[in-house]
């Protein structure tokens, strides 16, 4: 029996319909409804749902340290046998510095001006304080356990021997990615002073290892709206209303600051692209809904290279090396929220920020962000400590009122990583002539 090439091309159109629909912002729309409307009525359901979404980032966060591995060693290696690579490092040293001490600043300018911290009725200071004095008993534990502050501020010296990995295996095994990290520049840089023709098929086996796992995050996006809606439902069904309200003059002013630097960091892309704002923004759409619904910016690594590279036209070997770099190293979203974070706590304890006070927090809260690179859970908060020190305010007393509305804030501080990442990328790589060309 022959079938009519006619309807064979319409049934193949319609079989993918679903598929390509997965895709679409309906899909992600449709996802955010049903978990904003699953997470808040029905909570245990939500509860139940976690499992869903830890299986779902597992999956992202296993494709990342191959996708990391094998693109920096590779970019590295080429970049060390091109003729322009003092041109890139030229740019690496002036515009990363550059990006995070204005992103600091801004979050200084608007926390100084909205004033989170300043003016907080009685009633807000009182449930601020009911809010420390009933803490959890595992929470005081980890604050004055194991974990203490200056566990974290460690000197140094000890920090940069312990970026070395001893056993690569067991620094992969253990998802380290700082260890990882370093471990592929020396390689790359180690490939790129061989000789060409030697180091060829390693750079074919790493760029295999790349496309391989660049493909199984292909087909994983397909299942976004599946791992956002256990994830985003489980999320707000663990938030506490009472605990949002006693902090929202910092969650606005927080929500407020990530918003405005979005908008620059895009406009930012724009202009170097010289693309539409509309095309520029549909590029962004991916690794932005996988900040928001992952929290985790390694996870979002894999799209975001790929959507410079082969979405928005820059150089792919550049985009490898610089994206990376930084994600896990510059952490803006960090270094964002902790100068909020520093001038909150100043206001709240009624401290005057001059010159000096207001240098410290930029330049701390760069230290602070670029400390977090590795660090999970609460250790990533009490990296505040770093900021609150030089300035003598106590990190113990308000660690809790951060850690409470912690779930809230981290996916946009994620957001932050990797937006800003991306526009650092953008100022660094070269388009690709074809691309500027078209």
């Amino acid at each position: 029996m022959t079938i009519n090439p006619v309807k064979r091309r319409a049934r193949f159109r319609f079989n993918r319909i679903p598929v390509e629909w997965l895709r679409s912002p309906w899909a992600i729309l449709v996802s955010v409804v049903l978990a904003v409307f699953v997470g808040t009525v029905y909570k245990d359901f939500a509860v139940s749902l976690a499992p869903v979404g830890e299986l779902y980032l597992g999956l992202l966060k296993m494709c990342v340290l191959p996708i990391l591995l094998a693109a920096i060693t590779t970019s590295i290696g080429r970049l060390m046998q091109s003729s322009n690579a003092a041109q890139y490092i030229k740019r690496i040293l002036v515009i990363f510095p550059a990006s995070l001490v204005l992103s600091s600043g801004v979050a200084v300018l608007v926390a100084s001006v909205a004033g989170p911290g300043r003016n907080l009725s009685a009633q807000t200071l009182e449930a601020l304080g009911i809010l420390v004095n009933d803490s959890s008993v595992d929470l005081e534990m980890a604050l004055t356990g194991p974990l203490p502050v200056e566990e974290s501020t460690a000197g140094l010296l000890t920090f940069l021997i312990g970026l070395v990995p001893e056993n690569i295996f067991d620094a992969l095994s253990q998802g380290e990615t700082l260890k990882v990290l370093i471990f592929s520049i020396i390689v790359g840089v180690s490939l790129g002073l061989v000789r060409h023709r030697v180091t060829e098929p390693c750079f074919d086996i790493l760029e295999a290892i790349y496309r391989t796992f660049n493909q199984l995050i292909n087909w994983l996006t397909l299942l976004l709206p599946i791992g956002l809606f256990s994830l985003l439902s489980y999320q707000l069904s663990q938030q506490g209303v009472d605990v949002m309200l006693s902090m929202i003059n910092f969650i606005i002013a927080g929500l407020a600051t990530f918003a405005i630097i979005y908008v620059i960091c895009t406009l930012v892309i724009w202009k170097q692209t010289k693309r539409s704002l509309l095309g520029v923004l549909a590029a962004l759409r991916e690794p932005s809904i996988l900040a928001l619904a992952t929290s985790s910016s390694l996870a979002c690594l894999p799209s975001a290279i790929t959507q410079l590279s082969d979405t928005l036209g820059f150089n792919r070997q550049t985009v490898n090396l610089v994206t990376p770099l930084s994600i896990t190293v510059c952490r803006f979203g960090s270094v964002i929220y902790f100068a909020l974070g520093a001038v909150f706590v100043a206001q709240l304890y009624d401290e005057p920020l001059g010159i000096g006070s207001i240098l410290i927090i930029v330049v701390g809260s760069i230290f602070a962000g670029m400390a977090t690179s590795g660090v999970t859970g609460i250790l990533t908060l009490t990296m505040l400590g770093i900021v609150l020190e030089p300035l003598q305010l106590p990190l113990e007393a308000v660690l809790l009122l951060f850690a409470a509305i912690d779930p809230v804030m981290d996916p946009f501080r994620t957001l932050g990583i990797v937006h800003t990442g991306i526009a650092a990328t953008a100022m660094i790589a070269d388009r690709e002539p074809t691309t500027a060309a078209a």
